[in-house]
């Protein structure tokens, strides 16, 4: 019996020192990244007038650049391919949290018409967690979001890890990932797989298909911007298809005058041309350089910036 538990102990203790050695692994997961935009902002490095939110629309469609340029301010994109409304909610909390700048203006870019919507393409983006476990913020958001014990990820390094954290090799851009200097993903090709066609097609939203858990980040979202009084501006940007009756006036009547409301200009011949759109549901640079001067010809129409602040 005694010879057991010295085993024991034995088994233990080497446990014990090889998963704190995993410590080492863990702090150099985000070494290893390319996308350095949530490590900014759970360390305090945003620092800009507007920030945009939201999936691959927001990525491909808003040139931030471009708006600092035309506004003499400064702007950023925090959008990320592939993520929905609830993840968008996160990086707002974590902005407003960690000690960055407080924005004047967050643009929300929402996707028609699947913002509120079961969707098996946007989600809460646990791959850009795991690489940045190093950060309790992190840590206690995957006890939150992926099951992770939360007595274990405070005693256990190895509970702490996913698989991708014992990839260690540097991670490069995609072609369709390059994120450019501002945060945004602009697209100068078309999509081989793309027909090519605008649809005509009258779809109408169906509000019972909505998930609250969508519903409810969505005005949290909202209600963030209010108690931090920052301007919200909610954008639905153009697709090569109509858009969908109701989307727009169901989200108008969730904002409660608490947002502005951008609508693409249908009448612009850019809109309803296929030769500006990557795919059926993002622009080509050419055409996001036209949307983002709507962008910047509305937020000077309705005055929603402070012209009397520097540019940083």
């Amino acid at each position: 019996m005694k010879k057991f538990l010295i085993n024991v102990f034995i088994f233990f203790a080497g446990f014990f020192v090889l998963d704190k050695t995993l410590i080492l692994l863990r702090n150099y997961s985000p070494k290893t990244e390319v996308d350095k935009r949530l490590e900014m902002i759970i360390t305090g490095k945003i620092n800009s007038n507007i920030l945009i939110y939201g999936s691959s629309r927001g990525a491909r469609d808003i040139m931030a650049s471009q708006i600092a340029d035309s506004l003499k301010t400064t702007a950023y994109n925090l959008s990320f391919p592939g993520s929905g409304i609830d993840f968008h909610e996160f990086l707002l909390e974590q902005t407003l949290k960690n000690g960055n700048k407080k924005p004047e203006i967050v643009i929300l870019v929402v996707d028609d018409p699947t913002e509120l919507l079961p969707n098996s393409i946007m989600h809460f983006r646990l791959d850009r967690l795991y690489p940045l476990v190093e950060y309790p913020v992190i840590r206690n958001e995957l006890v939150e979001r992926d099951g992770k014990n939360e007595l274990l990820s405070k005693l256990f390094i190895v509970s702490q890890l996913g698989i991708s954290n014992f990839n260690i090799t540097q991670k490069h851009f995609k072609t369709l990932d390059t994120l450019l200097q501002d945060g945004s993903m602009p697209i100068s090709f078309k999509d081989s797989k793309f027909k090519g066609q605008y649809i005509t097609n009258t779809t109408y939203y169906n509000i019972k298909e909505e998930t609250q858990t969508n519903l409810k980040s969505f005005l949290n979202f909202i209600k963030l911007c209010k108690q931090n009084n920052i301007k919200l501006i909610i954008i639905s940007p153009p697709n090569c298809y109509k858009s969908t009756v109701g989307f727009n006036k169901r989200l108008k009547a969730l904002s409660e005058n608490n947002a502005s409301f951008l609508q693409f200009d249908s009448t612009k011949a850019y809109a309803n041309n296929p030769d500006y759109y990557f795919d059926d549901v993002h622009l080509q640079r050419r055409g996001a350089v036209i949307f983002t001067n709507e962008l910047i010809e509305y937020i000077k129409a309705n005055t929603l910036l402070n012209t009397t602040e520097n540019k940083n």
